[in-house]
Formats: structure tokens, sequence, C-alpha cells
């Protein structure tokens, strides 16, 4: 069941009041689902989202019942509506079982990192498991149980999936980049999720000239990392100092620290342009 946060969310076009005795929408077949991170009242990287949101749905061959430019002005419209600064947005993309394809957009709980993390940087672990479909957000839910009770048995704020050569692929819920030398290194895109936040360190590190390698990542690795990070919508560029029993200098490393600085400058002009 989906955790509707919020007096109010939207179908298709309609502004509805969340009630406990209301239905929520029920998909037939698979679904497609995107989360937006709101700060400020103002919904960060809108049109990337967009952008991967439909590509997903082109995926399914769902279609969706609006243009990109109106989810805008009904994303803002809700926003308005719940009076929201700060919180996570999800869309949903299905068809009900009258083959009418639907898109429900809600605000979902929303737990972001402490600051101790982006200070000290976080602990991860190694888990071996691989996403079908890695390049779509398909809603899958033996995987998001999976992960979770692994994050839960292994007390770790992320995990690292590793596939079946032994490689490292990306983090559960974010992509993840290593650091050799003055060089990124992350695994190749056709491997992983097309982070938004990923996105914005390509460009950030194409502005500062640092090399990126989209190559793959034996979990030997780990053993030579000179700094790595994970990125995600709900985690920014967030530091590592630890998978499994290994500790990685992060914290002391110069690139990564440009890069968290760059990100935090982009999402704060972001901000002021998209004021509204």
């Amino acid at each position: 069941m989906e955790k509707v946060e919020g007096p109010f969310y939207l179908l298709n076009d309609d502004i509805i009041k969340n009630e406990d005795d209301r239905k929520h929408p029920e998909f037939e077949g698979r679904t497609v689902y995107e989360f937006i991170r709101v700060q400020d009242g103002i919904a960060i990287f809108l049109e990337d989202h967009l952008e991967r949101f439909f590509r997903s749905a082109a995926y399914l061959d769902l279609p969706l019942p609006a243009t990109a430019e109106s989810i805008e002005d009904r994303v803002y419209r809700l926003i308005a509506a719940n009076q929201v600064e700060e919180q996570n947005l999800k869309f949903i993309l299905g068809k009900t079982s009258e083959g009418e394809s639907v898109l429900w957009i809600f605000f979902t709980q929303s737990i972001y990192p402490s600051k101790k993390y982006y200070e000290e940087g976080i602990a991860t672990s190694l888990f071996r498991i691989e996403r079908l479909d890695p390049n779509i957000k398909l809603v899958r839910s033996d995987y998001q149980k999976a992960v979770l009770q692994e994050r839960a048995d292994k007390g770790v704020y992320e995990l690292l999936l590793v596939d079946g050569n032994e490689q490292i692929t990306e983090g559960s819920r974010t992509n993840v980049f290593f650091v050799k030398g003055n060089e990124l290194y992350t695994p190749p895109a056709q491997a992983v999720l097309l982070g938004i936040v990923r996105k914005k360190v390509f460009e950030i590190c194409a502005k500062r000239q640092i090399p990126i390698n989209e190559t793959a990542i034996p979990v030997e690795w780990v053993k030579e990392a000179e700094g790595a990070f994970v990125s995600g919508t709900g985690n920014n560029v967030l530091p590592i100092s630890k998978i499994g029993d290994h500790l990685i200098p992060t914290m002391e490393n110069p690139v990564v620290q440009a890069i968290m600085a760059d990100y935090a400058e982009l999402v704060r002009m972001y901000k002021e342009e998209n004021k509204h």
C-alpha cells in the first residue's frame, strides 16, 4: 500500500482530498514511477525528472494523459494546495482494470540523510542482487522488500548492488561513484538507472574537467578506492566512509568535496531561478 501524505493528491488533472475512507487508485499490470524532491516549495530539476518519466512510460507503452507542461502546472498546484516546503513527490503511471491510463501524483513519507552523514560519510554494504530493466523505474515490490530487509539486517544506510560477474552496479536507491587519483569511475549507463543527480555530477565534472570513466567496477576495487559517494534525489551527493569492513578516506578527498559543494550550488541556483 502506498502511504499518501498531506491533505490532497492528484489523479490526472483533479486535486482529490486525501481521506481515510477514500480508495486510492488500483492498477493492473506494470507501472512506472518517479520521485521528485521539493525544497523550499520548488520541485528540484523537474524538467529532467519529467524527461525520464516520459521515457519510462514509452518503454512500457503507457500513454500519459498529459503533456510535460501540464504536469508541471499540476505539480505546483499540488505543492500550493498542501503548502509543502520540503518533501518528496511520487508519480505513478499505470492502467486501471478498465484500461484507463491514470497518473497519480502525491506526497510521500520523506526521510533525508542527517547533516552528520554529509560530514562523516555513510556506512554501506555489498548486496548480491540484480535489478531487471535497470534504466527504467518500474514498481517492484519484491526488490523493495529484499533491500529494505538487507539494509536493516546489516545496519547500513545504503547497499551497493553486485551482479553475477562480481561487479558493483549501483546503490539500491542511488548511483555510485569511486575516486582513484583525480578521476571518477562509475558503472556504465546501460547497467544502471540514469539518475538525475548522476546527470548533474557529469555536468559538474565536465565544467571542472574531472575525467569520468564509465566502466565495470569489480568488487576488488573497494580496497583501492581513494573516495566514494552515492547520488540520488533524496540523498544529493552523499559521501561513503565504509563499505563492509573497509574504510574509505572519502572525507579527505578533494574531488568528492568539490563535487558536493558544486552540487549544492546547482540546487541553490535552480531554486532561485524557479521561484513561484
